[in-house]
């Protein structure tokens, strides 16, 4: 399996398992980069703000202001702007479906992006 393959697959897993088995996931994203990912026809975007790129599954498609058809979640691999180092592992649940429920594993909050419409969960 490539590397690209297995991050796709690793972003896609995180929505099935529990919380406890996020950091194998993270040790595999971390093994690909930004680079790679676009390669692969991932989708990456900057996210000024945290000084990241935020990196979509091709097939999944990514989150954008205006979207007509919007999907409930979004799931992404995040790299640092500048120095190219895998981040985390995002998760972005549609405004209007987000209920509260804590970024786990922890307690903390999802974090709203106005812009997009998105509530957001990093996963270190």
């Amino acid at each position: 399996m490539t590397k690209i393959a297995r991050a796709a697959l690793v972003a896609a897993m995180l929505l099935l398992v529990p919380a406890h088995a996020v950091g194998a996931a993270s040790a595999s994203a971390a093994s690909v980069s930004r680079e790679q990912l676009e390669a692969g026809n991932w989708t990456c975007v900057p996210f000024a703000p945290a000084n990241r790129w935020s990196c979509f599954n091709d097939g999944a498609g990514r989150p954008f202001p205006g979207n007509p058809d919007p999907a409930p979640t979004y799931t992404f691999l995040a790299f640092d702007m500048t120095s190219g180092e895998f981040l985390y592992i995002g998760h972005l649940v549609r405004g209007d479906l987000y209920r509260g429920q804590p970024c786990a594993p922890g307690t903390d909050p999802f974090v709203y992006r106005a812009p997009i419409d998105y509530y957001e969960c990093v996963r270190a």
